[in-house]
């Protein structure tokens, strides 16, 4: 009878302990942006895209595996609102934060920039007033460049685009994320020593983030200190490198 009982109880505890056990995730999702060069598609070095390197370096640290879906921001967006995906590495805004949960910060500069074509310094935005800037279209709808009268917008496709013809002396300055700007600087071989300068305009931080409630308490802590191990290793500030030229990192 007491062996009984305490046959009870010992199965009793092991089923306590067993439910009380955090559960780790068998796998993540996480979406990757479209937009280069946050994903490339085709690269001739073999590079996969900034975000998608990101991802693979926490699912290796983590130990599990992450399924990365390439989306456009817009549905990368929805899909991590209605739980569709776990998790995104987006710039930490307010909206970002009341959409979503930070769960920990990546680079601690991803800004958005103008920048002006050699000879023309600038250290506020008055600087290109009477000149041609190169923006793309939708961007920046509540920024004062967008409604500046004394700019002369020139709309783009895209950074392609703009950096194309900030090349070829068509504008006078780009505006848009420096990420984006200085890798297609890169592509065509364009310089610190050729341009004048550079003016941030919005100041932001990228950071992993997840759907609110969609992903257990003991995976975000552990997606925490993982991402938090990186950045301090600079695995992040390595992996950025490859994407932008030296004179620019």
């Amino acid at each position: 009878m007491n062996f009984a009982k305490s046959m009870a109880t010992c199965l009793s505890m092991l089923g306590l302990a067993f439910f009380a056990k955090p559960v780790f995730a068998e796998s993540l999702s996480f979406a990757a942006v479209d937009l280069v060069p946050y994903v490339l598609h085709d690269d001739p070095g073999g590079r996969l895209g900034l975000m998608v390197d990101i991802d693979t370096a926490i699912s290796e640290r983590m130990g599990i595996p992450v399924e990365d879906e390439v989306l456009p921001m817009a549905r990368a967006m929805k899909n991590l609102e209605r739980g569709l995906t776990d998790c995104v590495v987006i710039a930490l805004t307010p909206w970002s934060e009341r959409k979503f949960q930070p769960v920990a910060k990546i680079l601690n500069r991803f800004d958005a920039a103008i920048i002006t074509r050699e000879g023309v310094p600038i250290t506020r935005i008055e600087d290109i007033h009477g000149l041609r800037l190169a923006i793309t279209r939708g961007s920046f709808a509540d920024s004062p460049i967008s409604s500046d009268p004394n700019i002369t917008q020139v709309p783009t496709n895209g950074y392609e685009q703009s950096v194309r013809l900030f090349k070829a002396g068509r504008v006078d300055a780009v505006a848009g994320s420096e990420l984006s700007i200085f890798y297609y600087f890169a592509a065509e071989q364009i310089s610190r020593e050729d341009i004048g300068g550079i003016l941030p305009i919005i100041h932001a931080s990228l950071w992993l983030h997840c759907g609110k409630g969609q992903v257990p308490d003991d995976v975000i802590l552990r997606l925490q200190e993982v991402t938090n191990e990186l950045r301090i290793e600079g695995v992040f500030t390595r992996l950025l490198k490859r994407y932008i030229p030296d004179d620019f990192s």
